[in-house]
């Protein structure tokens, strides 16, 4: 340590030594380690009053008003977006803004609030606080984190119109900051993210959000420490305190004594080196270190900009592109021409690499359309994902069409989701056929030649994953859904959500036997949940023999590495090993003692996380 860092050091002790010492836990979701001095947001809530509207010739001036504040919320929108420098690393996040400024042309956002001004007699504010919740709950019940996530977007969208409703329209002021500050907010949204001087900025401690949410995305491109998901951090730190926050771990510290400082310091250090040499993986191929087996490694994206993270991390590939956001927050269909453009941009952006796009997987209730349905007791296990395509040919269709069309531009592979049964499957494949027999009549150009796959992720499909072997190109395995209902478990119930485990004997047992019934067939298989992203478990993946693994950008580096530093007589051992256990955690402790002993200078398993907790001194 040099004597400035010393200086440093002395100086932030001190500062912290009168102070009780906090520590708190919440999501990484950028790693990293920062000490500065935080610089705490204040939380404005808009408290709304509602008021009654009693004259007939009050309600258009009303509607009015309304309209006015959407469009000065969008010129907002706009002027930041503009303002973002074409070599700032959040140039290529400005879809985001983009998302926001289109979500203030929503109908169902501008409609809803206009027609409770008008039916409801209700003042704007009023109208519009309604009708935010309103859409919002419908996103609360996906169980995707990712499509949760983007109920965000939509409060910041509307907290910004109600803040100009009521003359409140200032963003929080981060434009303006000292030297090596960390912003702690109760929340941050995108807009006011994109505003902040990087150069005076070392990272974010958030209580609101999780590891998809848009300031999350925006901390990894900015390449900062980020941790969400603190529920209190906004409280209990305060502007000027010293704060240390961890974004691999999650951790947070408020006023830490100079030991700790320390400590951290040094780990800050040999984390921006192992980082460096980590990006050099990316660019190689995934081969063991005893060249027995070589696996392709794909990322899971959902938007069309992230395919450039994805690609400069290693990704060999998309696994996984996500097409529901097409669908969310609005309340009309895409139409054909919208998803065509969408996809083919996506394959654009891909080339030489191939494209695996996953038709609509979401329930009955998440489309907002004039489509009429039942409301649904267990919507997780109702009409969703094929069900629902299948019993709305022409919605299915559209899409089909559109994604047959892009495919012509690039390499594409068609994921179906949600396979229960055979005849689902068959179903489904006529469909297709009837779309590429009505495309070549029309003389539209697309790829006949399409390769089709099951995202495997029902225990039903698991069973006659051979059957489904004789009626596909390639089969995917979908762990997130595959793991809650083999294991009964509601991912998102925080009763229940313990017993989700990736390592469980029923779930390694299901991925064996589908690797077993397809490969005989000659078919490549792949897996596409998150259990395909954890260091934990690729020893294992590796001796079941997978042919492709799909993860989240960022992790792909260090995938990587992790291949390419073990031989396959290692992974078929612990994978043996691993079978001969009846404890799902016994499993993990074995393979984590296996990663640290074996890789003691990695970062390929965290600390320990635990729940949020207080400690004082």
């Amino acid at each position: 340590m040099n004597l400035k860092d010393r200086e440093d050091q002395t100086r932030l002790g001190a500062a912290a030594a009168s102070e009780a010492t906090v520590m708190l836990r919440g999501i990484g979701v950028s790693s990293g380690v920062a000490i500065g001095q935080a610089i705490v947001l204040e939380r404005v809530a808009t408290e709304i009053h509602p008021r009654r509207i009693l004259r007939t010739d009050e309600v258009e001036p009303e509607i009015a008003r309304f309209e006015s504040a959407v469009k000065r919320a969008a010129d907002q929108l706009d002027q930041i977006r503009k303002s973002i420098h074409p070599e700032h690393p959040l140039n290529g996040h400005r879809y985001i803004l983009d998302t926001h400024l289109l979500l203030l042309e929503d109908r169902m956002l501008l409609n809803g609030t206009k027609n409770a001004i008008r039916t409801e007699c209700q003042n704007a504010e009023w109208a519009l606080s309604e009708n935010i919740d309103r859409i919002i709950a419908a996103f609360d019940t996906i169980e995707d984190e990712y499509l949760r996530e983007r109920a965000r977007d939509v409060h910041f969208v509307g907290e910004r119109v109600l803040r100009i409703l009521m003359g409140r329209s200032e963003d929080k002021r981060i434009d303006q900051l000292p030297p090596h500050a960390i912003i702690v907010a109760h929340d941050l949204s995108p807009a006011e993210t994109a505003q902040l001087e990087r150069e005076q900025v070392l990272g974010f401690a958030i209580d609101m959000g999780g590891k998809t949410s848009h300031t999350a995305i925006m901390a990894r491109s900015l390449k900062m420490p980020a941790v969400t998901g603190l529920e209190r951090i906004s409280r209990e730190a305060q502007t000027g305190d010293t704060i240390i926050i961890d974004g691999g771990t999650g951790v947070v510290i408020v006023n830490p004594d100079p030991d700790t400082i320390f400590r951290y310091k040094e780990r800050r250090e040999i984390y921006r080196k192992y980082q460096q040499s980590l990006m050099a993986f990316g660019k190689l191929p995934a081969v063991t270190r005893d060249g027995d087996r070589s696996v392709r490694i794909m990322a899971n994206v959902e938007l069309l900009d992230e395919i450039e993270i994805a690609m400069e991390h290693g990704c060999e590939g998309i696994g996984l592109f996500r097409t529901e956001y097409l669908f969310l927050g609005r309340s009309d269909l895409p139409s054909e021409e919208e998803q065509y453009e969408a996809y083919r941009r996506v394959l654009l952006r891909s080339r030489p690499n191939v494209v695996t796009i996953r038709t609509l997987d979401l329930g009955a209730d998440k489309i907002p359309t004039s489509l009429k349905f039942e409301k649904e007791t267990n919507p997780a296990m109702g009409l969703r994902a094929i069900r629902l395509c299948l019993s709305n040919r022409d919605v299915f269709k559209v899409q089909l069409r559109a994604i047959l069309r892009a495919a012509a531009v690039g390499e594409c592979r068609l994921l179906l989701p949600m396979i229960s049964c055979l005849r689902e499957l068959i179903a489904a494949k006529e469909i297709v056929q009837e779309v590429k027999q009505d495309l070549q009549k029309e003389g539209l150009e697309y790829d006949p030649n399409i390769r089709l796959g099951v995202l495997v992720e029902v225990p039903s499909a698991v069973a006659i994953a051979d059957l489904i072997a004789r009626e596909v190109d390639f089969v995917s395995i979908g762990t997130n859904d595959l793991i809650q209902y083999a294991l009964a478990i509601d991912r998102v119930n925080e009763h229940v959500s313990y017993l989700y485990d990736t390592l469980h004997p029923a779930v390694l047992r299901l991925i064996r036997q589908v690797i077993t019934a397809v490969q005989v067939r000659g078919i490549g298989v792949a897996m596409c949940g998150e259990m395909a992203g954890d260091p934990v478990n690729i020893p294992i993946l590796l001796g079941l023999d997978l042919d492709e693994l799909s993860m989240n950008a960022l992790s792909i580096p260090m995938i990587k590495k992790l291949i390419r530093s073990i031989g396959m007589d290692e992974c078929r051992d612990l994978t043996a090993r691993a079978f001969d256990m009846s404890d799902a955690q016994d499993i993990h402790f074995m393979l984590e003692e296996w990663i640290r002993e074996r890789f003691p200078h990695d970062y390929f398993v965290d600390q320990p996380q635990q729940g949020n907790e207080r400690h004082e001194h």
